[in-house]
């Protein structure tokens, strides 16, 4: 089974059960966020990101262009796209742990509980687009040995960079709100959530070098560590 497919399943059982809440990534498939988000990103594609290379999934990442690879000459077609379940950005932002700094002006505030319960920045109509593993590695065993490619991956491991090969990628639309709060606050207290919600777009502007709007674009990718450790 595909990794979006878990995606797919989870959601189609809670509409079935008439629940409907944003489903996070971070809690089916697993997966990075990309920043920025954007189109162009394909599935079986080479690219490299600025960082020590890393299995984890926690941390966003940059990725760039190293080595791209057609799937028609493998006999390969992309499964999808796809339907996919909502994908709580904002939650996976908090677990990377890149918005601790702001977390801690919002607790300042007196208010408690995570961003996510106030705030919501999301990919709607997402849709996911993946290979299996099996072709990936068909891809990577042929393109990433040829001279080209070969010689970037030798420059890009020789700056101790993390090297990824695309498996599946989720896009959709950015959309950023301010919750309806299901439980009672003071007039106080909705005060001041309403007050940190500019200092909140602005963290997330800069965390995920992005204006927190636009369509088609891919903000969360599944990668397969392609360092020759």
């Amino acid at each position: 089974m595909y990794r979006g497919v878990a995606v797919l399943v989870v959601s189609l059982l809670l509409s079935a059960c008439g629940h409907g809440p944003t489903l996070s990534l971070s809690d089916t498939v697993g997966g990075r966020l990309l920043v920025p988000p954007r189109a162009g990103i394909k599935v079986g594609s080479l690219y490299y990101a600025r960082e020590e290379p890393t299995r984890s999934l926690e941390r966003p990442a940059n990725l760039i262009r190293l080595c791209d690879a057609s799937l028609a000459p493998y006999g390969i077609a992309p499964n999808g796209p796809n339907p996919s379940a909502d994908i709580d950005l904002l939650r996976k932002f908090e677990l990377s742990g890149s918005l601790e700094g702001i977390k801690n002006d919002f607790f300042s505030l007196g208010l408690s509980g995570s961003l996510s319960d106030y705030f919501g920045f999301t990919l709607t109509n997402a849709t996911y687009t993946d290979i299996s593993e099996s072709q990936a590695n068909t891809i990577f065993n042929s393109r990433a040995f040829k001279s080209d490619c070969k010689e970037w991956r030798g420059n890009v491991q020789g700056q101790n960079w993390g090297v990824y090969q695309v498996q599946t990628i989720y896009e959709g639309t950015l959309k950023f709100e301010r919750k309806p709060i299901n439980f009672s606050l003071d007039a106080n207290a909705s005060a001041k959530i309403a007050s940190f919600e500019p200092k909140l777009k602005l963290a997330l502007k800069r965390e995920a070098n992005t204006q927190l709007s636009g369509k088609g674009l891919v903000a969360v990718f599944v990668p397969i560590y392609r360092n020759q450790d």
